[in-house]
């Protein structure tokens, strides 16, 4: 098991690579990762068809929103094939249709991305209020509360590209009290960013978006996230981008899970930073509830 997986690591994750023609559109190739070891982590693929339909678009057109289909699971430890195709191309806006592709070329995984170019002379604004609650300083982060807890699998013990700080302790391996369908979590990229452009920073957000937002289901329902057969297996993830990040500073992200039917759970979730609010995101999510008090 590596030590970290470190922002060279989702650098070189993300830059995706040609691999031909298809008749449907063109092939690119994305770079796999070893953890988690079942399946590539979803936050990879959103993120890889965020750059594939970014470099797949006229120039000055940026990603506001995905509609993804996690199919079945992608196999980890090898490179992921992209079959990109245009569904349209207009003067200020572009759709892109992302599909990891499996053998016999089987789908896997499926984005629809829209691009557009932002306009200062149409309307903007924005009710949504972030929750009042801790600053991330003073707060511990994931490898802080995990890293020599060999009961937490190797992903989310880890030193991971993306410092994640949880406001309150996780029901990751007893539950935790009082019950609650909220949590907030506050991300910055760990590492030195140097040099970016709003495409990465797009789907670095894409990324981080798939971490935490079903979780608040184990607190809620008196569960651990991480013991006795808990797990969580997404099916849809939608993501509307309202502006594009700064990833140097801080994002406070607030999550709820207000839904829980037959095991699926309806997460949502809003991320503001210091410029205010910048994306929106709902999950639809297969749950297991493990770790219950006898």
């Amino acid at each position: 098991m590596p030590a970290a997986i470190t922002l060279d690591d989702l650098r070189t994750a993300l830059t995706l690579t040609p691999a031909g023609a298809h008749p449907r559109g063109h092939l690119l190739t994305g770079g796999g990762q070893a953890h988690p070891s079942d399946r590539v982590f979803g936050g990879l693929l959103l993120a890889q068809a965020v750059m594939a339909a970014g470099q797949a678009s006229p120039p000055g057109l940026l990603p506001v929103s995905l509609q993804a289909d996690f199919l079945v699971g992608v196999p980890a430890g090898r490179p992921i094939t992209w079959l990109v195709e245009d569904l349209g191309t207009l003067t200020s806006f572009a759709t892109r249709r992302m599909t990891a592709l499996g053998d016999g070329e089987a789908p896997l995984f499926t984005a629809t991305v829209r691009l557009t170019r932002d306009r200062a002379d149409l309307p903007s604004y924005s009710l949504v209020e972030r929750w009042k609650v801790p600053g991330p300083e003073g707060l511990t982060d994931l490898y802080g509360r995990y890293g020599e807890d060999e009961r937490i699998p190797p992903w989310w013990r880890l030193r991971r590209p993306v410092d994640i700080r949880h406001t309150e302790p996780p029901s990751y391996l007893a539950p935790e009290q009082p019950p609650t369908h909220r949590q907030t979590v506050w991300w910055r990229v760990a590492e030195d960013l140097g040099e970016y452009d709003d495409l990465f920073a797009a789907a670095v957000t894409a990324y981080t978006s798939d971490m935490s937002v079903i979780e608040p289901v184990f607190r809620q329902s008196g569960a651990s996230r991480h013991l006795d057969g808990s797990r969580i297996l997404s099916l849809t993830h939608n993501l509307v981008l309202h502006r594009v990040p700064r990833l140097e500073a801080w994002m406070q992200m607030d999550c709820e899970v207000a839904a829980l039917s037959h095991g699926r759970a309806r997460g949502t979730a809003e991320i503001h930073g210091p410029e205010g609010h910048l994306a929106s995101f709902t999950q639809l999510a297969l749950v297991k509830l493990g770790g219950r008090p006898a």
